[in-house]
C-alpha cells in the first residue's frame, strides 16, 4: 500500500508560511542587535571608570550584569532558542527521509533484466 506524502497547498497557507520566516528572520535580526548592543555596553563599562562609579551609584547590585555576565547570559539565550528551535525540525527531517528510505525500500520489486547476445 503506498501512501501519499503530498500535502494540499493553498495561496493563503504560503502567504502564512511567508510572513512566518520574514517575521522569525526580523526577530533574528533585532536579536543579534540587542547582542551587539550588550558587547557594546559592557566593552565600554570595562574600560570606563567614571561608568562603573556610575553604575556601583544608581544600579546598586544589577550594576555587576554590565560586566558580561548579562552579555553571556543573554548570548546562552539566543543560542538555546536557535539549537531548540532547528533541532527538533532537523530530526523530523531525517526520521522523514529514513522513512521515505525504508518506504522505497520495501516496495521496490526485482524485475528481470534481458539481456542479449552480443553481435560482433
Amino acid at each position: 500500500m503506498l501512501v501519499s506524502m503530498a500535502r494540499e497547498v493553498s495561496l493563503a497557507g504560503l502567504r502564512e508560511e511567508q510572513v512566518a520566516r520574514r517575521a522569525g528572520i526580523l526577530a533574528l535580526f533585532q536579536s543579534l542587535v540587542i547582542l551587539l548592543l550588550l558587547v557594546w555596553i559592557s566593552e565600554e563599562y570595562n574600560n570606563n571608570q567614571y561608568f562603573q562609579g556610575w553604575a556601583a551609584q544608581n544600579l546598586g547590585g544589577f550594576g555587576v550584569l554590565l560586566n558580561g555576565t548579562g552579555l553571556a547570559f543573554y548570548a546562552g539565550l539566543l543560542v538555546a532558542v536557535l539549537v531548540f528551535r532547528t533541532l527538533p525540525r532537523v530530526l523530523e527531517e531525517r526520521a522523514r527521509g529514513r522513512r521515505r528510505q525504508t518506504v522505497g525500500q520495501s516496495l521496490r520489486r526485482e524485475e528481470p533484466v534481458l539481456v542479449s547476445p552480443e553481435t560482433g
